[in-house]
């Protein structure tokens, strides 16, 4: 691993451990200063009785800030979301329902 590489995965590993981002189901590497994220994208709700409109506004919300700050990490590049609950398309983010997970017959897309 590149000298830059490491020096962004503990500045992102700061980030989750000091935010409301769940990253038990989350991994993520950098190769040559891009940075790759997969799995369960979630946060821990700031009020435990919000509705579920909510939880997906302050998550829409933390996307955004989390992808700034990791942008604004010296030595990175680009970043590849690969979440399986939630993705980016044409600058926003949208959440993958359950049924968008699977195929018509019930087996995972690839």
């Amino acid at each position: 691993m590149l000298r830059e590489d490491f020096f962004i995965q503990s500045e992102i590993r700061k980030m989750l451990i000091r935010s409301n981002i769940n990253y038990s189901k989350m991994d993520f590497g950098t190769v040559k200063g891009v940075v790759y994220f997969r799995g369960i994208f979630q946060i821990t709700p700031p009020k435990p009785q919000m509705d579920e409109k909510e939880i997906e506004r302050v998550t829409v919300n933390t996307l955004y800030s989390f992808e700034k700050k990791i942008r604004s990490i010296p030595g990175v590049s680009d970043i590849v979301f690969q979440f399986t609950n939630w993705r980016k398309q044409r600058g926003q983010w949208f959440p993958v329902k359950p049924k968008e997970l699977k195929g018509e017959d019930g087996k995972q897309d690839s």
